[in-house]
C-alpha cells in the first residue's frame, strides 16, 4: 500500500509518529488535518514542514 504516516518534528530534530495509514491532508491556516484510511481524523495546530514522497513520510512542525 501507498499510504503515507505522520511524524512531528520533536527535540533535536528526532521524528515522533503521530499517524499511519493517512489518505488525506488538508492544510487550513495554522492547523493540518490528517484522515485515514480507516476514516480516523487528527488536527495538528502546526504546518507542514517537510514531505517525503519515496518514504511516504510527512513531517509536520506545530506551532510554538
Amino acid at each position: 500500500m501507498c499510504e503515507s504516516s505522520a511524524f512531528i518534528m520533536g527535540k533535536n530534530n528526532e521524528l515522533i509518529k503521530i499517524m499511519d495509514y493517512i489518505v488525506n491532508i488538508n492544510p487550513d491556516g495554522d492547523k493540518v488535518y490528517l484522515t485515514d484510511l480507516f476514516g480516523n481524523q487528527k488536527i495538528i495546530d502546526g504546518a507542514i514542514k517537510e514531505m517525503r514522497l519515496i518514504d511516504h513520510k510527512i513531517i509536520l512542525e506545530e506551532n510554538k
